[in-house]
């Protein structure tokens, strides 16, 4: 299925739509409960006009069928702030004659995504045209609540088999019964005769839904197959290659398990196609892995004598040729099929995904001499892939929720390998919309229902608009920021102890990383209250450094002042209180022995030592062994910021070893922490920051000044003998190919037009310019 679309959005701000189309809903429909709903409205057309237009939205979710053919659905993910409406041509679909526009428009209740904000369950269509308002939604659409549908609730699918591996909020399975459900509902032969008409919903003042148009394309679609049967249970069905086209039988009266794997972890809306089976049951399930043990994965690519444990979906079969298709995507690397057949065979006809996940144009490419330091770059890409839909996912099998403290590592991937901004500028816009008035800091996730502050990814948001900024030179799209970026800043100020110089008691959520013991760090106290911690008071003066050379930049010098003056009596403070001159290093906190690799990398980030000491510091940080708490692979991101920071980058290579331990272990996407006692999502964009370093630090690419308009490059190529790589630039693409051979270096550098900038290596120096640059150094 290819989605035709026009997209018309502003860059930098919302324009609500203008006199929309009644919303409507199912009569007597409960406005919050679980509910799948199909709206259609016939119309005749005496020619087929060039363009047709329509907005279209819903709460929670819509398809959009025209003449039987699904052409988008949405809407993306928002806030009713700005809750999104979809602008999308039609009149390729249309015909002279008869015509059909369908929706199916589905609330998925108290087990909705925690990323779906929702009022009640509604629909809303309007043509951009006055001559076409026929369309509108309105008492002449029909309407026919889905009695086929239950959720299966997520709460079920995590303890009925006793599988339960942390925080799940991606919404609950679906269960279908083939003989209940409408068939053909979307195609104009149906006969709706019986259906009610659609209700139109009647507000006090204006609707909840805010509606701006959504800034973002459409999920990439292409199809998915699978590779393998891996492993058949209770029937005579072969392993083997399998690419789900080819058609399997599983015999009447029989329990079968059949174990089906991709290969790399994928996802999107998988649609199994079915014929027979009257009376079956197909339960579906989906996994990243297999298990050895319940919290305890196996090598990926692993499955004998393994647990299948996941979430899943089923499938009631009536005897004819069906296709189901799960109302929201689903991540996963195993599918299991669990069919229990009566007294006819059921033939599994093909099982095909359309892949769902933002459309990023062609990303950078990387391939070196090292086969195992390629397959990481590629691993990195692919995790960035599948983190990122209508927003950034943190994981997209567990959460698919978008983290102010994980965005920082997943945008500089992103500006990297893209020069598509689109997606990162929404998360930056959307994240800030979740402030808590009276303390001026934002949820941790956002869009999200949580109901609780998060400082420090609040802080980490103003780390990652400065990162943005000096990538792009956006200045105009920073600056509106103004004020949600000092909220956060004071909430932190009024907290400072003025005993101590550090952050005091703060009550709040303040994650910075995981531990690789237990729990999270920083520590809370018994009470849940964070106090006197050198690492959460840190990353406030890194944060204020941040924000200071973005009010530099912008013009707002005296704020920054303001904050350059508080960061340097803070980094006094910590220094003061917290330095141990026996380790040479610094304490976590000043009254306890406790000694993280994070409080001394920030130590560096902050300069609290002398710019001279700071490679001893690193060192230190590197190989002292009486560490309490060590980096995990997304902390490892401000580690590598240190050896940037301190000349040495040319360490980077030596210190991929939790990269490496995903590959040795299956992985197809980056791991959340790289620790083996939580081994829990393998997929978690914040550690894919590899497809970031290998293009900054190892090949040496980076921007000479703010907005990437010339260049700087001097690679830090280890024990790599040959490294060719290439990476998008808003003025086109940067080649890089460098080769060890007798006389030195060989290099080839290819610049955009309009770009240019320096080469160093091992002390020597050279222009580069727009066009090839070929030498050896």
């Amino acid at each position: 299925m290819k989605i035709i679309f026009i997209l018309i959005f502003p860059l930098f701000s919302f324009y609500a739509i203008a006199q929309p189309a009644p919303w409507v809903s199912y009569p007597s429909a409960s406005q919050t409960s679980y509910g799948v709903y199909h709206f259609r409205k016939s119309f005749n057309l005496d020619e087929v006009p060039e363009k047709l237009v329509i907005h279209v939205s819903a709460d929670n979710r819509y398809n959009l069928f025209v003449n039987g053919q699904r052409v988008c659905y949405g809407p993306a993910k928002g806030d009713l702030q700005t809750y999104k409406y979809d602008f999308i041509d039609i009149a390729p679909f249309l015909r002279a004659g008869e015509n059909l526009l369908a929706a199916l428009v589905y609330n998925g209740g108290d087990d909705k995504p925690l990323a779906f904000l929702s009022v009640q369950t509604a629909f809303m269509l309007q043509s951009e045209e006055e001559k076409f308002s026929f369309l509108n939604t309105g008492p002449n659409w029909k309407v026919y609540k889905n009695p086929a549908y239950e959720v299966i609730s997520y709460y079920e699918m995590l303890f009925r088999e006793r599988w339960f591996y942390g925080f799940y909020a991606c919404g609950g399975g679906d269960e279908v019964v083939a003989e209940k459900y409408p068939w053909g509902w979307e195609t104009s032969g149906f006969d709706d005769s019986d259906w009610l008409s659609a209700q139109p919903l009647v507000f006090d003042k204006q609707p909840p839904w805010n509606l701006v148009p959504r800034n973002i394309p459409f999920m990439a679609d292409h199809l998915v197959y699978p590779a393998k049967i891996r492993k058949v249970t209770g029937a005579g069905i072969p392993a083997g290659d399998w690419d789900g086209k080819s058609p399997i039988t599983v015999p009447a009266n029989t329990k079968a398990e059949i174990l089906v794997d991709f290969e790399v972890l994928t996802m999107g809306y998988p649609e199994l196609t079915i014929n027979g089976g009257t009376g079956s049951r197909i339960k579906i399930k989906y996994a990243e892995a297999l298990y050895e043990e319940v919290h305890l994965k196996a090598h990926r690519d692993s499955v004998n004598n393994l647990n299948m444990f996941g979430v899943w979906d089923i499938f009631h079969p009536d005897g004819e040729i069906r296709t189901f298709r799960p109302l929201w995507k689903r991540c996963f690397r195993y599918v299991q099929f669990n069919v229990e057949t009566k007294n006819e065979p059921l033939d599994i006809s093909s099982y095909i995904l359309e892949y769902s996940g933002y459309p990023y144009p062609e990303p950078a490419t990387f391939v070196s001499d090292n086969v195992k330091l390629n397959e990481i770059f590629e691993m990195s890409l692919r995790t960035l892939e599948m983190c990122s839909g209508e927003t950034y996912y943190d994981t997209p099998f567990y959460e698919q929720l978008s983290y102010g403290g994980d965005n920082r590592p997943i945008a500089a991937i992103s500006t990297y390998n893209s020069t598509d901004d689109q997606l990162l500028r929404e998360v930056l816009r959307l994240y800030p919309q979740s402030e808590n008035r009276e303390t001026g800091l934002f949820k941790s996730a956002y869009p999200s229902r949580f109901d609780f502050d998060m400082g420090s990814w609040s802080m980490g948001w103003i780390q990652t608009l400065q990162d943005y900024y000096f990538m792009r030179g956006d200045s105009a799209f920073v600056a509106q920021f103004y004020n949600k970026i000092e909220g956060v800043l004071r909430f932190y100020e009024r907290h400072l102890d003025e005993r101590t110089g550090m952050i005091g008691t703060v009550k709040n959520q303040n994650f910075i990383d995981w531990s690789n013991t237990k729990g999270s760090l920083p520590r809370p106290n018994e009470k849940r209250e964070m106090q006197q911690s050198a690492l959460l008071t840190l990353y406030f003066a890194h944060t204020l450094d941040c924000a200071a050379k973005l009010y530099r930049e912008i013009g707002l010098t005296e704020r920054a002042r303001h904050w350059e003056q508080l960061s340097r009596g803070i980094k006094v403070a910590v220094y003061t209180s917290c330095w141990d001159g026996e380790k040479h290093l610094f304490r976590d906190y000043a009254d306890r022995e406790i000694f993280s690799q994070h409080t001394n990398i920030m130590a560096i980030l902050c300069d609290l030592v002398p710019p001279s000491e700071q490679t001893e510091l690193l060192h230190r940080i590197l190989n002292f062994d009486g560490f309490e708490e060590m980096a995990s692979s997304y902390f490892s991101f401000f580690l590598f910021k240190a050896m940037e920071k301190t000349g040495n980058e040319h360490l980077y290579l030596e210190n991929l070893n939790f990269w490496y331990n995903f590959i040795d272990r299956g992985h197809t996407t980056c791991g959340e922490t790289g620790f083996a006692s939580h081994d829990r999502s393998d997929c978690h964009a914040w550690s894919a920051h590899p497809a970031y370093y290998l293009l900054s630090s190892v090949c040496g690419i980076k921007p000479a000044d703010i907005g990437f308009n010339t260049v700087e490059i001097e690679p830090h190529l280890g024990e790599l003998k040959e490294v060719k790589a290439d990476m998008p630039h808003p003025k086109g693409r940067i080649i890089v190919e460098y080769r060890q051979v007798k006389k030195g270096l060989q290099t080839r550098i290819v610049l955009p037009p309009g770009l240019k900038g320096s080469f160093k290596y091992q002390g020597e120096i050279r222009t580069v310019k727009e066009g090839e640059n070929s030498f050896i150094l």
